[in-house]
């Protein structure tokens, strides 16, 4: 296995020059540009995240290609038909779930900055539900994992009902009074993600966001 070095100003050159040339005609003619700059990085750092990971939930998927997300976009289902996205992520979930019905722990680059967190890609109804309903039994448990300190940098996301639905303690409502729930980092600046130390970033991240991400799938 490769040691992760760091992505390299050449990986945000590719991504932003793949945006303004969304074609295949583009790709096909800087594959290896792709190849090198960005897949190869990508996936030394989801090799190497992977134990601590496995450690977290062992019922992650631990195959790589199932981990780093693919540059070609689905197009069937949506009016946007370009064919590559410009943002690539790692995404640790539970195999035979697509990424819409996950709960996922993640790291993210984009040309715009890097991002790492947990969370629902989409609205999981049944997964809030549960959560609703260990939080309604527990809140004191959930509300000393919300306030953690090391959870100050994490922002809390998920579309909101627009009316209160649950009878639920004040402290906890505003996380439960929605349809998913994700609580990410975003950084706007690339350069931490050109170190090697950015695995040990990512890798503390994880293990912080390790209890909150146990209690709200049940492991």
């Amino acid at each position: 296995m490769n040691r992760f070095s760091g992505f390299t100003p050449e990986t945000y050159t590719f991504l932003m020059e793949l945006a303004f040339n969304n074609n295949k005609a583009f790709f096909s003619a800087n594959r290896e540009r792709y190849t090198k700059e960005v897949k190869k990085p990508l996936w030394e750092l989801a090799e190497m995240l992977l134990p601590t990971m496995l450690s977290i939930d062992p019922k992650f998927n631990p195959r790589i290609s199932s981990i780093v997300s693919r540059i070609n976009r689905d197009t069937r289902y949506s009016r946007d038909k370009s064919p590559y996205r410009s943002n690539l992520w790692l995404a640790y979930r539970w195999p035979g779930q697509s990424l819409s019905e996950s709960l996922c722990m993640y790291f993210e680059i984009s040309p715009e900055g890097y991002g790492y967190g947990l969370g629902m890609y989409h609205t999981n109804a049944p997964m809030m539900q549960k959560l609703r309903e260990h939080a309604a039994a527990d809140p004191a448990g959930f509300e000393a994992l919300l306030y953690a300190p090391c959870m100050q940098r994490y922002a809390p996301s998920g579309e909101a009902y627009k009316r209160d639905r649950f009878a639920l303690p004040d402290a906890i409502k505003p996380y439960l009074n929605r349809k998913s729930i994700s609580f990410c980092y975003e950084n706007s600046s690339v350069l931490p993600t050109m170190r090697p130390e950015l695995f040990d970033e990512v890798k503390s991240a994880m293990l912080e966001l390790a209890p909150l991400y146990r209690y709200i799938v049940g492991v």
